[in-house]
């Protein structure tokens, strides 16, 4: 019994807790209503959206939150984003509306996305030896947001829990 019980734990992870952190984050962002929010949590909010995207994508897959584990991940982004990321993002910025620069301000853009991925990657790298437990995904997307951006934009996270949960359970029922 404790074995079919198991069996059935592991299915109700979708098929998006199985994709690689870059591939999750890619299909999630494009899905009606979280780039906004995500730039939101970002903007407004001071939150990191690639750990935010890092905190669907662990609890998509099952994975126990604890706060050790989202200090290394802040640990390991934060330097990145400090230097490289928010760098080419101010400088995006800058160039918004200047019609003479446009190209430069497209070229900015590329590098800045760039830079998202290849963190994206080394993030996932680091989450990799993380063993799924038997956790369902909607709590645990709930738990790893909390430890992620804690309680300050709760509405905005539970907004973003609510989208990251309907993609999933759309992607168990095939859609």
């Amino acid at each position: 019994m404790a074995r079919s019980i198991s069996v059935c734990r592991a299915q109700e992870r979708t098929s998006m807790g199985r994709l690689s952190l870059t591939e999750y984050a890619g299909r999630l962002y494009v899905q009606p209503g979280v780039e906004p929010l995500l730039l939101e949590l970002q903007d407004e909010d001071g939150q990191d959206v690639l750990l935010l995207l890092v905190a669907c994508w662990l609890g998509a897959r099952g994975v126990r939150a604890d706060a050790p584990l989202w200090q290394s991940l802040r640990e390991r982004q934060t330097p990145w984003r400090d230097r490289v990321i928010e760098p080419l993002r101010q400088v995006r910025r800058a160039l918004t509306g200047d019609a003479g620069a446009a190209t430069l301000r497209s070229q900015v853009k590329d590098c800045e996305l760039a830079a998202e991925w290849q963190q994206l990657a080394r993030l996932q790298q680091c989450c990799e030896p993380l063993v799924p437990d038997e956790v369902p995904p909607e709590p645990a997307i709930q738990a790893h947001l909390l430890l992620c951006a804690g309680t300050e934009q709760q509405a905005r996270l539970d907004a973003l829990a609510a989208l990251v949960i309907s993609m999933e359970k759309n992607a168990a029922a095939g859609g």
